[in-house]
């Protein structure tokens, strides 16, 4: 079966290098071209591509905004992120949009035609370059998570650290500027969350579920 692919990129000769190279694959074919989001939107319906190609930056309206509309339609297309930019903020927001793929445009048209196949059996690939940032923030949001899960906030994890350093109540309170029956009343509640009987235990408590 072939695949339908459509180029959409603000820049002539970026997407005429794109056509060229994916027209040399036997089972790719680029049904259509857009430079801006608006007309990417109307090819999208009239030539039906399978996969599209985003480029992150389209003047008015960004890429990430275009794949989020492109993706809030009944059977979608698979949508590839194409970008120069390897921030996490990019990264993150075209994951959350729903993007596909998010390849580097200094990636091979190898690498390309390979990760348009990907998306087209319903995968999702990125750029190895971007593999430790996506790690990262996975485990930031799993971080998070967790302490979502213990019903602790960030202040209280800080106390726990401190706890953890063999810091007293007063250190506590010096370095979270609290007063001292704040500090203790607090850590009553943390113990409680964490089921612990005391300092000592919530301190165990909060190591073992990898908090500090």
């Amino acid at each position: 079966m072939t695949i339908r692919v459509m180029i959409v990129d603000d820049h002539e000769i970026f997407r005429q290098g794109v056509r060229s190279v994916l027209e040399d694959e036997e089972d790719i074919t680029v049904v259509s071209e857009a430079g801006n989001a608006r007309d990417a939107r109307d090819l999208a319906r009239s030539s039906a591509p399978d996969v599209i190609t985003v480029d992150i930056r389209l003047g008015a309206t960004d890429g990430i905004e275009l794949v989020r509309k492109l993706k809030s339609v009944d059977n979608p297309p698979a949508c590839v992120i194409l970008s120069t930019y390897e921030d996490r903020e990019y990264l993150v927001g075209a994951l959350a949009a729903q993007a596909d793929a998010y390849l580097l445009k200094s990636n091979s048209y190898e690498t390309l035609a390979d990760a348009i196949r990907t998306v087209h059996r319903n995968g999702r690939t990125l750029s190895e370059e971007l593999i430790s940032t996506m790690m990262e923030e996975y485990s930031r949001f799993a971080d998070q998570q967790v302490r979502q899960d213990s019903g602790l906030n960030p202040k209280d994890v800080e106390m726990l650290r401190i706890l953890a350093e063999g810091g007293r109540t007063s250190d506590i309170a010096d370095q979270l500027h609290m007063t001292e029956v704040t500090v203790k009343r607090r850590i009553q509640d943390v113990c409680m969350k964490l089921h612990a009987n005391n300092r000592v235990q919530a301190v165990a408590e909060a190591i073992r579920r990898g908090l500090i």
